[in-house]
């Protein structure tokens, strides 16, 4: 874990964050916003550093989760994809639940920390990014779980400004990978050890999609475009060894991310609709916009997810466009834009929040 302003720990995640200059040594300003990160698959929250250097530009304050198993958090759980398998639906649905709840109480203990002097002028905007989006859905999807206090679920309503899905795979959304996608990780011609080692490279890189596909939203074209471009070098070549130590994270608790989605499908997917369509939900949270947003040259995942949400959207709104989710794309980034491109993310989290 890095060096920062402040450093922010519950009982079951690493977490840092850094305020903004803007506000006093002793408590922190409510008039400026604040942005809870939550790390994706292979990655800890150490891809988020590069925002830190430009919170008192935009007067955010950035803050980041490392999820169970990486480093610094607590252990992840010694079930492996069997174990996991073999429970029942009911409990795989508490099991995911939970991790959602996790989340919202720390936001909650952030809130009476940091924030909570009454005024609530800034408020609070959780991001999911990629494999993340799946535990970020599950935290707005148990805003009304029994776990949490009225007095907590009060907090939560008045402070959430905004949720990101920045940039989910199908299978944050219950969903299984399109069946002629080419992955890494399920090729048997590719060593074992080397699978994920290749991942992190390809999801790293840089692709570009004919206007033609995009146009037609034909997203088994888009799966298909699996090699990287020339015109720039993958996010990682850019990472010191002493980075990539420290953000890549190939565990064996890690691994579990893997078939997280795959093994809990059902309750990820109830998690979803609930946390995007659910007009009682959403009614609760009466101050929280939803948005998707994805990089223009991102990897191939990315299409069929922002495509098929927009279906989702269209059809929960009966055919009213962005009634439940609100849609961006971020020209000319990729799946890393937060490393590569921080300032142009800092302004689209802005834009977001000032939307």
């Amino acid at each position: 874990m890095f060096t920062t302003d402040q450093i922010v720990v519950d009982h079951s995640s690493n977490v840092w964050a850094s305020r903004s200059n803007s506000s006093s040594d002793s408590k922190p300003s409510s008039s400026y916003e604040t942005i809870i990160l939550v790390h994706g698959n292979s990655f800890s929250n150490a891809i988020f550093k590069h925002l830190l250097p430009l919170k008192n530009e935009f007067n955010l304050r950035i803050v980041a989760l490392n999820r169970r198993g990486f480093a610094g958090s607590t252990q992840f759980f010694t079930w492996d994809e069997e174990a996991l398998a073999a429970i029942s639906e009911e409990t795989k649905s508490e099991f995911h639940a939970l991790r959602g709840v996790e989340i919202l109480r720390f936001i909650d203990g952030f809130i009476q920390h940091e924030c909570c002097d009454g005024k609530s002028i800034g408020g609070i905007m959780l991001v999911g990014w990629s494999l993340g989006s799946t535990f970020s859905l599950a935290a707005i999807a148990n805003v009304d779980s029994s776990l949490l206090s009225d007095e907590t679920r009060d907090r939560l309503a008045s402070y959430l400004r905004a949720h990101v899905l920045l940039e989910p795979a199908l299978t944050s959304l219950g969903l299984p990978a399109p069946p002629d996608s080419w992955l890494s990780y399920r090729d048997p011609n590719i060593p074992t050890a080397a699978r994920g080692r290749l991942f992190v490279n390809l999801v790293t890189a840089y692709y570009d999609y004919s206007d033609e596909i995009l146009a037609s939203r034909d997203s088994t074209a888009a799966i298909g475009v699996i090699v990287p471009s020339i015109s720039r070098v993958p996010s990682i070549y850019s990472f010191s060894q002493a980075e990539y130590d420290e953000i890549v994270t190939l565990t064996p608790d890690s691994s579990v991310d893997l078939y997280y989605s795959k093994v809990l499908h059902r309750s990820v997917r109830q998690a979803y609709l609930k946390a995007c369509y659910d007009t009682k939900l959403r009614s609760a949270l009466k101050h929280m916009k939803t948005w998707e947003v994805a990089g223009s040259r991102s990897w191939a995942f990315v299409w069929p997810t922002y495509w098929e949400i927009q279906d989702d959207d269209a059809k929960a709104g009966e055919g009213e466009k962005e009634k439940f989710i609100r849609f961006m794309i971020m020209e000319g980034v990729n799946h890393f834009m937060h490393w590569d491109e921080p300032v142009q993310t800092m302004k689209t989290f802005k834009e977001i929040l000032n939307s």
